[in-house]
């Protein structure tokens, strides 16, 4: 065994009465609560290899956080190692309702017991607690959420959250091909390209059994999902700024990171208000 997988399967702390199902979820939802998603490293331009032992490196063992080329590539890697049948896919997001947007979600589909399954530990504060089963009609219900797949007009598969006051269909996709030269081409536009969204937004989560922690630009909301309750506050400097990703979302940067990314998420709010005026 690689030692970088040796090192997560260990920070998992997997239980040995688990298996299969079971087993897969419980990765899940130590995953989503120990390791944060964040475009941190992307806004301060870090080279964001996707080689294994450096991807592991900063992913788990710095604790640098990541986005779904990262996230999802080591959790398939790792369920691939313990001997599931995974591959990757990759998916249009949909969050602002446009099923023209270009591939740009990496997660794995699974089979298992003669069923297939995604999982998305990459989706951000929105990443399922678990698996959802793919097929016309399926509907599963998760820790906190439900979701549905339907085949749409187009003959792929939307992932619609439902528990929510209106719907909110996460991504599209079907079961095509993807390759690791696809991601790769997909996380280079996702982490390079100037009008790609995390090159611009700042973007951090985290999920815990019942708490998920979410900044968004200058903002810091915390869900309390046993209650249905949430709080946010402004993020008025950068010393807030670190002390909020250190606290709640385990993410640790220094105060030039801490300026630079406060004075860019700053100007981009401006810029965004300005052109709304």
């Amino acid at each position: 065994m690689q030692t970088y997988l040796q090192n997560y399967i260990e920070l998992l702390d997997l239980p040995y009465n688990l298996k299969d199902h079971e087993l897969i979820e419980y990765m899940i939802n130590m995953h989503i609560s120990k390791f944060s998603f964040s475009s941190v490293n992307v806004i301060l331009n870090k080279e964001l290899s996707l080689e294994a032992a450096e991807l592991f490196s900063r992913i788990i063992d710095q604790g640098k956080g990541g986005y779904c080329f990262e996230h999802n590539k080591i959790f398939y890697l790792t369920l691939k190692y313990l001997g599931f049948n995974v591959r990757p896919l990759i998916a249009r997001v949909m969050l602002n309702n446009d099923p023209e947007n270009g591939r740009s979600h990496r997660l794995t589909l699974l089979n298992l017991n003669n069923k297939q399954y995604i999982i998305d530990v990459g989706f951000g504060v929105m990443s399922p607690r678990g698996m959802i089963p793919i097929g016309d009609g399926e509907k599963i219900s998760l820790d906190y959420a439900t979701y549905q797949v339907k085949i749409d007009e187009r003959d792929t598969y939307q992932i619609i959250k439902t528990d929510e006051s209106k719907l909110i269909t996460l991504y599209r996709l079907d079961l095509s091909e993807a390759t690791e030269m696809d991601c790769d081409i997909s996380h280079f536009y996702s982490h390079k390209h100037v009008n790609a969204a995390f090159v611009n937004h700042l973007v951090v989560s985290r999920i815990d059994k019942d708490k998920r922690y979410l900044v968004r630009h200058l903002t810091f909301t915390e869900y309390d999902d046993n209650l249905n309750t949430y709080s946010s506050q402004s993020i008025d400097n950068s010393f807030v700024l670190s002390q909020i990703l250190r606290d709640k979302l385990k993410i640790f940067i220094t105060n030039t990171e801490a300026d630079y990314i406060y004075e860019h998420q700053k100007n981009l709010i401006e810029s965004i208000v300005k052109k709304a005026s």
